[in-house]
């Protein structure tokens, strides 16, 4: 009878097996020293401070093929890139990639972005003007 309770659901949801990693970054010259595409998928998932278990399970890869990916016998597939790095919260996979073809990554700044910084000069333009004319009259009613 204890076993027909063991199997029964209870109505709880299940727990995701997975967590992502806290954005993190390593020295550029550390991404560069990485001799093989499979070193630099280790310094990432290193620097992610996850287990491999959480990675490959996020990213729903075989724990086999994974353990394989690390070793330079596979690779990451081009689809699974993005949601790699989102997973080890770090860019250093893309970034050895980048190096190996004498690049490096630029982030694009969205429209959003752009405008927000746009907003952001305003504003400070307007608050040196504001300061600027408060010292004068403050200047001025000293003086008269």
């Amino acid at each position: 009878m204890a076993s027909k309770d063991l199997l029964r659901y209870d109505g709880q949801g299940e727990l995701a097996l997975s967590r992502r990693a806290e954005p993190n970054e390593v020295p550029e010259e550390m991404i560069q020293r990485q001799k093989t595409g499979a070193a630099a998928l280790c310094l990432a998932c290193q620097s992610s401070g996850l287990e491999d278990k959480e990675i490959y399970s996020a990213l729903k890869i075989d724990a086999g093929y994974f353990s394989r990916m690390k070793k330079g016998e596979a690779s990451l597939q081009a689809d699974q890139v993005q949601p790699f790095c989102e997973v080890v919260g770090n860019l250093i996979y893309v970034q050895w990639q980048a190096y190996q073809v004498g690049c490096k990554l630029v982030l694009i700044k969205s429209e959003a972005e752009r405008r927000a910084e746009h907003a952001e000069e305003r504003l400070r333009a307007v608050d040196a003007e504001n300061k600027l004319m408060r010292q004068l009259l403050q200047g001025r009613a000293v003086a008269a």
